[in-house]
């Protein structure tokens, strides 16, 4: 198969995924506009132990980066801040949501804590909950460490859920968009003492201690992401971000749960390249609920769009491309992430593009890992783009 023809091939696949999932790019780059953006959360949010926490860094970053647009919402903290930054005096815009202490929701049992679903709902003048009162364009929602600590992991996915739905239903503007992160690991080691209502004594069973949180908090964290991608394919305005990613437990934390100055710097700066990424510079998509999403929908559009090509595509690379460029039987999948090796078998070529294709239009499943190898750009963020720099990685090692 000649690499016009292989192009050609892909590039229908490209068309069909855009016809299948609906997908619509928010406007262009928001850089004519102010672009109000809520820091929303429990301590971690805060700032706990010190001023600012990551917000101060975030805010800086932007700064750095070109962005005099951005104003930073919410009940707490005011607008003109300071602290000292490699030797300078830094000024940043300080208003918040975060408390300490705060669960997804009210709790009581092991011990009593406050919710942020019940606080966004209090009236913050004229009738207006938080999000109404303030009308952010962005909110960066990072909650679920207490629920952790308290060990009320039951149906924590779901009071997360019906948090996010009450955000989204107060987030007024059509290009408003919720990001949620995953929470950081906590030192185990280092802060049992706060985790006693897991019934454990960790002198004494520290491996089965250790497992039950740390079992938690990976599980609680990967409901995130499945969370995120089930209300992408609905079209709701909800994207994802990995804080967990970047905050390193034996380096990073201030007391075993709380980022250390570093942790705040990391997640600042995290925060801050996502939206430069994305929103900030229209790069985001989510499906539009407004097309058919049904079984026929799908099945006609993928035979019609899809299948005459990549059922060529495949066969035909498969004698002619792939069959040139690996005459040898494929080597076993290689423990190390490759980009955009999706099927995981260690090589990435059409097979992958072809799987990313089905996950996009929502036929197919992968995993933690195909996903994190399907994330091309690194924006946390698995969509059309990725897809093209797939694409264009297949057709270069093809040539």
């Amino acid at each position: 198969m000649n690499m016009k023809k292989l192009t050609a091939s892909l590039t229908a696949i490209v068309c069909a995924v855009c016809a299948t999932s609906s997908l619509v790019v928010f406007p262009e780059e928001q850089s004519g506009k102010t672009v109000k953006i809520m820091s929303l959360g429990d301590s971690i949010t805060d700032g706990y132990w010190t001023s600012g926490g990551y917000r101060k860094y975030l805010y800086h970053e932007l700064e750095k980066q070109g962005y005099s647009n951005i104003d930073m919402v919410g009940p707490k903290g005011s607008d003109t801040e300071s602290f000292s930054y490699n030797g300078e005096n830094i000024t940043y815009d300080g208003n918040y949501a975060g408390y300490s202490g705060y669960a997804i929701q009210f709790m009581t049992g092991t011990e009593t804590r406050q919710g942020i679903l019940e606080t966004i709902n209090e009236d913050y003048g004229d009738g207006k909950n938080m999000i109404e009162a303030y009308d952010p364009d962005v909110i960066l929602l990072q909650i679920g460490t207490n629920d952790i600590l308290s060990n009320y992991n039951t149906g924590i996915t779901d009071r997360l859920e019906n948090l996010i739905n009450t955000i989204l239903a107060s987030m007024d503007g059509k290009d408003d968009i919720l990001y949620v992160s995953t929470i950081p690991d906590i030192n185990i080691a280092e802060r049992y003492d706060w985790l006693w209502s897991y019934g454990i004594d960790y002198n004494s069973d520290p491996e089965g201690f250790t497992n039950a949180v740390q079992g938690s908090i990976d599980a609680y964290n990967n409901s995130i992401r499945e969370l995120v991608a089930e209300k992408q394919a609905k079209g709701e305005r909800v994207a994802f971000g990995d804080i967990h990613s970047v905050v390193d437990q034996n380096t990073d934390l201030y007391d075993g749960v709380h980022p250390n100055e570093a942790g705040y710097e990391k997640m600042g700066i995290y925060w801050a390249n996502l939206l430069d990424t994305t929103y900030l510079n229209g790069n985001m998509t989510i499906p539009d609920p407004t097309q058919p999403t049904s079984e026929n929908t799908t099945t006609e559009t993928t035979t019609e769009a899809i299948t005459e090509t990549t059922t060529e595509a495949i066969t035909e690379t498969t004698t002619e491309a792939i069959t040139e460029t690996t005459t040898e039987t494929k080597e076993p999948a290689t423990p190390s992430l490759i980009k955009g090796d999706i099927s995981l078998d260690g090589t990435v070529d059409l097979q992958d593009v072809i799987l990313l294709q089905k996950y996009l239009i929502g036929k197919e499943h992968i995993n933690e890992t195909a996903f994190l190898s399907s994330d091309m750009n690194n924006d946390a963020i698995v969509n059309i783009y990725d897809f093209v720099l797939l694409k264009k990685l297949v057709l270069k090692s093809s040539d």
